[in-house]
């Protein structure tokens, strides 16, 4: 797959501090942190009450879906699949002019339990500001955003790379429905210097309560990291909650 030149971020360029203003392609990853075997030591360590639900060196299940939570219009819940409704995790919701970030990902459940990241969007910007707890030493504070030819844009640390890997949600065109196995519409997403997909997101219509189902394609999954997992989830929730506030709900 072929990237426009204009979308594509230059891995060498030094990261500007946190609170420069970014451009609205751009996405950017602040500071480097600890290195990945500590944060996947960190992670072996500690056990998720999910984890009987998913593999072990996974944090996530190759497929599941996201639910509205129960009595809730602002709240999510991820559980493996409709016929096994066992929550997975628990992403908390809140208004723009809440104090809290605008989406928590939960490690657990509960809607008490620490974070795993979280996504603050912006009401007159593109941009997402986002924060990944995968090590409870390190802070990943980070940025992603709308481009001219994607949902939603981010770059970050993979296991194996000196550079940064970029990555982008796009829209599944219509010729390409039959290749996903879904008559659903939805997105993909995509390594920008590969163009290989590596997880699929299929809305559903016909559930009040379902949003859709995700799907990790990647045929190993180690080669990606956790960070770029949790970056994967909370990036799709921005753009689901992101689209929640265009329909005004």
């Amino acid at each position: 797959m072929t990237e426009h030149k204009s979308d594509r971020y230059e891995m060498n360029d030094p990261p500007p501090p946190y609170s420069a203003a970014p451009q609205k392609e751009e996405f950017r990853i602040l500071p480097n942190i600890s290195n990945q075997k500590s944060a996947q030591t960190q992670n072996h360590n500690h056990t998720n009450p999910a984890s009987t639900a998913i593999q072990s060196r996974h944090r996530f299940p190759s497929k599941f879906g996201i639910y509205y939570a129960t009595g809730s219009p602002v709240d999510f819940v991820i559980t493996p699949h409709a016929d096994d409704p066992r929550t997975l995790f628990y992403i908390s919701g809140h208004a723009g002019s809440s104090s809290q970030p605008s989406l928590v990902l939960h490690s657990d459940p509960q809607a008490s339990s620490p974070p795993l990241a979280t996504a603050n969007l912006h009401f007159f910007s593109e941009t997402v500001a986002i924060k990944i707890y995968d090590n409870p030493n390190s802070i990943v504070k980070a940025q992603s955003a709308m481009t001219s030819n994607s949902n939603m844009m981010f770059v970050v640390q993979v296991p194996g790379r000196h550079q940064r890997e970029q990555f982008a949600w796009k829209s599944i065109k219509k010729r390409e429905l039959v290749f996903f196995d879904s008559r659903l519409s939805g997105m993909k997403l995509v390594n920008c210097r590969t163009g290989e997909t590596l997880a699929t997101w299929t809305k559903t219509t016909l559930s009040p309560r379902k949003l859709g189902k995700m799907c990790f394609l990647a045929e190993d999954r180690n080669k990606l990291g956790e960070r770029f997992e949790l970056m994967a989830v909370i990036t799709l929730l921005s753009i689901l909650q992101r689209q929640k506030r265009k329909d005004g709900l």
